[in-house]
């Protein structure tokens, strides 16, 4: 086997349409240039905030952790981490805070946009804050630290739901205390952005944004379905390159049309029996989070004849059929349903996925189905240095694998900071692990 790719490698996608993102995203990949002498309402956000309550509301919106894999793509990320390692932030922590943590001292040392940012216009300067416990512990602190040593803004912070693994989701009572708190936590937001804004929420506005939203969700999921078919007419380069628009712009019309070609030309590649590559001898699921700078190493994967046909990180779960003639109330059912389905496939994994976005994790449950609708033959799992979140489970999920006759192969690196990434050692390892496989 030979390397064929140099390190830090660009993405090559499979998809016509996803490599046209930026004609089926312009208002995504123009909001930089867009915001330039612009007033108006601008939110920082984490994942879990729903970003169709963003937009009836008409506030634009910046997610760090989604600009942490920006400058990460663009090899920009270590300048802004050694920034805020300088200022006192430990190196083990989440990379994409460490990355707002250094592009906002920047910002305040030049008193404008730094220059290497990524995208026109970097992120713009915020008016709020809007942040979730979700998933991970940097969450609680990482906009705290924004609102009081760079920028002095309001900020308001979500509270992830848990329901744990072992516990009864169908019991009424159960049921109540989490949608409950879904509830309420809701309304606060709701009453936080009025008065951030000034306006009330338009309800009508909200429906429609949502049936967009459910719409697009559908879309995406029949797509990753699709994914089951050999050879697979989708990789792994192209589904993360498709996980702005899941997780930041539901409800926007253009992810809506965005999803819809993705589907149609996936749809195609099926019926035309059309895969990602030629010969394919390994099919691969992938946990952990990708390393954002070096997207190319699943092209480099594809060249040894391996493809990752299923991922656990962003996972969507099916769409939930909910009523959205009361949208806020679609909102929390969606989120609780999704939870739901997530802790029945067994998510003893990672219990926080009740939250209003779609984010998850897979459980056992549902990864062993995985292996014979997938068709699987290996595993591959990032280590990612700076997420815990997301190396919760990864020796668990290498003993389900291991039981069923699936081998694996768990890698460290990280996801935005390409210090942590060794070209020679991970190649040579993911080379002797398929050479393994043959001998199976």
């Amino acid at each position: 086997m030979t390397q064929g790719f140099s390190e830090m490698a660009r993405a090559r996608r499979s998809l016509e349409s996803v490599r046209n993102s930026k004609k089926l995203l312009p208002k995504f990949y123009m909001r930089g240039t867009d915001r330039k002498g612009k007033k108006g309402n601008l939110a920082w956000c984490m994942a879990g905030i729903p970003p169709e309550l963003l937009r009836a509301f008409d506030v634009d919106w910046e997610w760090p952790e989604n600009f942490g894999t920006l400058c990460a793509a663009n090899l920009v990320a270590p300048k802004f981490i050694e920034i805020a390692e300088a200022e006192g932030y430990s190196g083990d922590l989440c990379s994409y805070a460490t990355n707002t943590m250094g592009y906002c001292r920047r910002c305040l040392e030049l008193g404008d946009t730094p220059p290497e940012s990524p995208l026109e216009g970097g992120m713009g300067e915020p008016t709020m804050l809007i942040g979730s416990g979700l998933a991970c512990d940097p969450r609680w602190k990482w906009l705290q630290v924004i609102a009081t040593r760079y920028f002095n803004l309001p900020m308001f912070n979500m509270d992830p739901l848990s329901p744990p693994y072992d516990i009864d989701v169908n019991d009424p009572r159960i049921a109540e205390h989490y949608l409950t708190q879904l509830r309420t936590d809701l309304k606060a937001l709701v009453e936080f952005l009025k008065k951030q804004t000034g306006r009330d929420l338009d309800m009508n506005r909200l429906r429609q944004i949502m049936d967009n939203s459910h719409k697009a969700h559908d879309l995406w999921f029949k797509t990753l379905e699709m994914r089951k078919n050999r050879p697979c007419p989708m990789g792994a380069e192209d589904y993360f390159s498709c996980i702005i628009p899941q997780m930041f712009m539901l409800g926007e019309e253009e992810t809506v049309g965005f999803f819809q070609a993705i589907h149609d030309e996936v749809k195609q590649r099926v019926e035309q029996g059309k895969g990602v590559i030629e010969n394919e001898k390994y099919r691969l699921f992938w946990t952990g989070l990708p390393p954002w700078f070096n997207l190319g190493l699943f092209n480099y994967l594809e060249s040894l004849g391996a493809i990752v046909v299923a991922e656990a990180s962003y996972y969507c779960a099916p769409p939930m059929n909910v009523d959205i003639s009361d949208p806020l109330e679609a909102l929390v059912q969606r989120a609780w349903k999704t939870a739901c389905w997530h802790q029945q496939n067994g998510n003893e994994i990672m219990p926080e996925v009740c939250n209003p976005a779609i984010f998850g994790f897979v459980g056992t449950k549902k990864l062993v189905d995985w292996i014979d609708e997938y068709h699987l033959t290996g595993a591959l799992m990032n280590r990612t240095s700076s997420c815990r979140a997301t190396c919760i489970g990864q020796v668990h999920h290498r003993n389900v694998f291991r039981e069923r006759g699936i081998p694996s192969l768990i890698i460290e690196s990280d996801m935005a900071d390409p210090r942590r990434w060794s070209d020679a050692k991970i190649k040579a390892q993911i080379e002797a692990f398929l050479e393994n496989m043959d001998r199976l």
